[in-house]
């Protein structure tokens, strides 16, 4: 089990991009509501990952402030939206079906390994948070921050290499939108 969670955890974002090329060809867009409704889910997780990434300083200190004050894992949160938004937009029943174990597995190993190696990193304070924040369905109010964390930073968003997901959400739904107004599928 150890070496599996290991596994997807390391290699969560390669899966996620083949898991993508699959369902690109699968996709069918042919229905312009779902394609104007995956895109604007898919923006919005990707709004949630802009936000988180300008919070986490990876390593140094615990965030608490921000989206981390609704849900410890924002960023995985927003990367489920995004996901999902694709799913939408490719308007194939199979497509959301197979995504909804492929993404809970992955990241329930990701999250699990992650809870294990902040627990060893920041202790009691870890374990406040983790008494006061879901895990990752956010709560409806936001937790006290108790002076954890600063404000976002956009530097930090950057530094913290988000731009990569903007760049495959709209490399992604780019095609999804090319896919719908040429009518061109990969499968006949």
């Amino acid at each position: 089990m150890d070496e599996m969670t290991k596994f997807l955890q390391k290699w969560r974002v390669r899966l996620g991009h083949l898991f993508a090329i699959v369902a690109l060809v699968f996709a069918r867009p042919s229905d312009l509501r779902y394609l104007i409704a995956g895109t604007a889910v898919a923006m919005a997780g990707e709004a949630v990952r802009i936000a988180s990434a300008g919070y986490i300083q990876k390593d140094k200190a615990l965030s608490r402030s921000g989206p981390y004050a609704f849900t410890r894992n924002p960023l995985y949160a927003g990367s489920f939206l995004m996901y999902l938004g694709f799913c939408i937009a490719a308007s194939n029943v199979y497509v959301i079906a197979a995504y909804l174990p492929f993404f809970f597995i992955t990241y329930y190993a990701t999250i699990y390994r992650e809870e294990m190696y902040l627990r060893e990193v920041f202790g009691a304070e870890y374990e406040k948070f983790r008494a006061e924040v879901p895990r990752f369905f956010p709560r409806a109010r936001p937790a006290r921050a108790n002076g954890a964390g600063g404000g976002f930073s956009f530097t930090q968003a950057v530094k913290n290499r988000e731009y990569e997901a903007l760049i495959a959400i709209i490399i992604i739904m780019g095609a999804l939108w090319a896919m719908y107004f040429t009518k061109w599928h990969p499968i006949k």
